[in-house]
Formats: structure tokens, C-alpha cells, sequence
């Protein structure tokens, strides 16, 4: 056995034995999450985590033992004087690792339990499959509309040059990536020369782009950039919706602008930041992750009557009602979750989380009766299926799901 599966027993043991530290669950949690010691964690549930020898289909009572077990752990050095809310995030943290354990390769778990679906702990029916097939997550899917109007479907094209537009060259370089080449010497002609494209991908779709200026843009499902084939001018300005990141090339004599229809205006002069503003969220998010943006309401951040500027690790909240928020301290790594394919959730309600993958698997959502608010802390790679998820979502949150052709039922 490795070092690291050695590793790995020591602590699924102290997990399961009611003996876990506060520092080893730390560490637990830390090694589930970095995902590269799967196939450790998958070995040794099939060993049984105890050393005793298992079948390969895992009987339903050591899982149901193994899972309350979990779930009745107090860590022998928590400080029982701590806030209610750190608490409560830890217990939701705990019983995320317990969703990942047992839910950490799609062969245990369909191996568990094949029909009726049940939930482990009280064996009450949970996810209902009706006349219907698992969901494959979503990919790289674009359309490229172009300045005559007319569309490209990127998703089906060719790599190689695809159109030209004014002086620049559009290709697609490789899946998943458009780019906009300029002629050396040519990035100061005139206006007139200037068409404006649009890149959007479709629900279920992403997409990465570089800019004219060698800015380097990528998509969220359901999201969209407005920007033109070449920058000329003073500045550099594009529009956006939905959630987009951007890695902007320094250009101290141009400042890069983006906007929002309705919405945040941001200035920059070359930076990383995260801009996520959905129709369907409740408010706008501006998210730094490297160099300094002023955010501004209306389509103008400079000279706004109302207007902040980032820091690294800062965000900038506009609600519906355009207030723009002083900055706050964030995650960056949960922000940028999605870019690096991932579900990241920590602390969000259940209409959170069904929102983002409404929009990466293409569904609808019902809910039905009174719908918890609990907080879920749930990772999941984005390339798992949907019923994979709603499978880690059934572990965690005390939910009955029912997915029907394209339609998810939260109960």
C-alpha cells in the first residue's frame, strides 16, 4: 500500500471511529478535495475502510453505518465555546466529505443501490428517474455573430481562419478557442474599418476568446460579449451578460471598459476580474482577482455619482435596484470555481446552487411545497452528469429531486 493510501486509512478511520481531530480533518478534508486521490479513496472504500474485506457491491448497511457514523462525529479537539456559525459551517463541511466519500466514483455508487433509489440513511425514496436518461454536462458551444449579422456555429466549424472583419483575422485556433489577429502596424486605423462581432454561448455552453489586443476572455453558459474587431480610439470598450472573466492586456493609453446593459460599468487598465450578472441573479457581482477596477453604476464607471475601486480579493455588489455595494473581502478561488470546472458552493441555498446547474446542463426547475433554505457546501467537477450531482446533492441536503426528460422537481 502507498504512503498516501496508508495516509488516507489513517484518517477515513479516525473519521469512521468517532476519533478525528480537529487538524486531521483538516487534513481529510484537503486531500478529498485536491481530487488527485481518488482512485486511493476509491480502493480503500472497496477494501471496506476498516481492512476488512468487502464485495465489490458495498452492502447497504455498512454504508448506512458508515454514514451516520459520520454524521455523529464530534472532533475530540473542537472548541465546544466557538460561534454557532462556525460550527455550523464545519458540521456542513463534514457532511460534504461524507457526500464524497461515498459518492467519489459512479461505479460504487450505482453499484450501491440500482432500483428503487433510496436515500442511505432512512431509505425513503429520494431521486425519481421518469421515462428519462442521465444529462452529459456541458461543453464548449459558441455562435459567432458576425458584422453582417450572420452566424457561425463554433461548435461545428472547422479550425483554421473562419472569417475576416475588417483588418482582423478570426480563427479558430483549437476547441473551445477564437481568436482575433491584427496585421502588425494596423491597430490604429480608423473607426470606419470597424465592425462589432458577438461571441454567446448557448445554456450547456462555454467558451474562450481572444480579444484584438491580445485580451483573453472566457464564457460561462448562457453568457455573451459584444466588442469590436479592432480597437481603435482611446480606449477599449466591450458589453457583456451573463458570467465572463477576463485577463485584460496592459494598454496603460487605453483603459479597457466593460459594461453591463442596465447594470456596472468597469474601468481598467489591465487586470484579472470576474463579472457575473445573470438576468435570473439577484444582483450583479464584480470580482478582482488581480490589479485595481473602478466600478461604477449606469454605462460609465468614471465620473459615476457613485463608483468604488477594487483591491485583489475584493467584489463589488449592484442589485437589482442598481446600489452599488463598498467592497467586500471574498473567495477567489470560489468566484472562479467555474472557470476552473468546478461547482463550488459554500454557505448558498438550494436555488443557488439549481440555478448554476440549470444553466450548465440545459434544464428546467420546478420546486414544489416548502423548499428548506439550509446552507450546502458542495464541490463536484462540472464534467460529472447530472444525476451524479443531484446524487451528491441528495446526500447533503435533506431533499427529494425528480428529474423528468429535461426538467428537475425540487421537493
Amino acid at each position: 500500500m502507498s504512503e498516501s493510501q496508508l495516509k488516507l486509512r489513517y484518517l477515513l478511520d479516525q473519521l469512521t471511529n468517532n476519533e478525528i481531530t480537529r487538524a486531521e480533518f483538516d487534513e481529510l478534508f484537503a486531500l478529498v478535495n485536491r481530487g488527485e486521490y481518488e482512485e486511493d479513496i476509491k480502493a480503500l472504500l472497496l477494501d471496506g475502510l476498516s481492512g476488512d474485506p468487502m464485495p465489490e457491491v458495498m452492502e447497504r448497511e455498512r454504508l448506512n453505518a458508515v454514514l451516520n457514523g459520520i454524521m455523529m462525529i464530534r472532533p475530540a479537539e473542537q472548541d465546544r465555546t466557538e460561534a454557532r456559525v462556525r460550527q455550523m459551517i464545519f458540521w456542513k463541511r463534514l457532511a460534504a466529505v461524507a457526500a464524497i466519500v461515498l459518492l467519489i466514483g459512479t461505479g460504487i455508487w450505482f453499484g450501491l443501490i440500482r432500483t428503487p433509489k433510496t436515500d442511505l440513511v432512512t431509505n425513503t425514496p429520494k431521486i425519481t428517474l421518469t421515462n428519462t436518461k442521465d444529462i452529459e454536462p456541458g461543453g464548449n458551444k459558441a455562435i459567432l455573430t458576425l458584422g453582417d449579422n450572420s452566424t457561425i456555429v463554433l461548435d461545428d466549424a472547422a479550425n483554421g481562419q473562419l472569417a475576416q472583419e475588417g483588418s482582423s483575422k478570426v480563427n479558430k485556433t483549437r476547441d473551445g478557442l477564437l481568436s482575433y489577429s491584427l496585421p502588425t502596424g494596423s491597430e490604429g486605423h480608423g473607426e470606419a474599418a470597424i465592425t462589432y462581432n458577438t461571441l454567446s454561448t448557448p445554456r450547456g455552453g462555454q467558451y474562450q476568446l481572444v480579444l484584438p489586443d491580445g485580451s483573453k476572455v472566457w464564457l460561462n453558459a448562457a453568457a455573451s460579449i459584444k466588442f469590436p474587431t479592432a480597437f481603435a480610439g482611446n480606449e477599449r470598450k466591450v458589453e457583456i451578460t451573463g458570467e465572463v472573466y477576463f485577463e485584460v492586456a496592459k494598454d496603460p493609453k487605453k483603459p479597457f471598459k466593460v459594461t453591463i446593459p442596465g447594470g456596472a460599468a468597469v474601468e481598467v487598465l489591465g487586470t484579472h476580474f470576474n463579472i457575473n450578472a445573470y438576468d435570473d441573479e439577484p444582483a450583479e457581482k464584480i470580482t478582482l482577482i488581480e490589479g485595481r477596477v473602478k466600478v461604477g453604476r449606469g454605462q460609465r464607471a468614471e465620473g459615476s455619482e457613485e463608483s468604488v475601486v477594487l483591491e485583489p480579493g475584493e467584489q463589488a455588489i449592484v442589485s437589482q435596484s442598481s446600489h452599488l455595494s463598498q467592497p467586500i473581502p471574498v473567495q477567489t478561488e470560489d468566484v472562479l470555481a467555474w472557470k476552473n470546472g468546478l461547482f463550488h458552493f459554500e454557505n448558498v441555498d438550494i436555488k443557488t446552487v439549481m440555478r448554476q446547474l440549470s444553466r450548465w446542463y440545459d434544464v428546467e426547475v420546478e420546486y414544489k411545497g416548502v423548499i428548506k433554505t439550509e446552507p450546502l457546501f458542495i464541490e463536484v467537477p462540472r464534467n460529472t452528469t447530472l444525476l451524479e450531482v443531484l446524487k451528491v446533492l441528495e446526500t447533503t441536503a435533506d431533499l427529494q429531486l425528480r428529474l423528468e426528460g429535461k426538467k428537475v422537481t425540487v421537493l
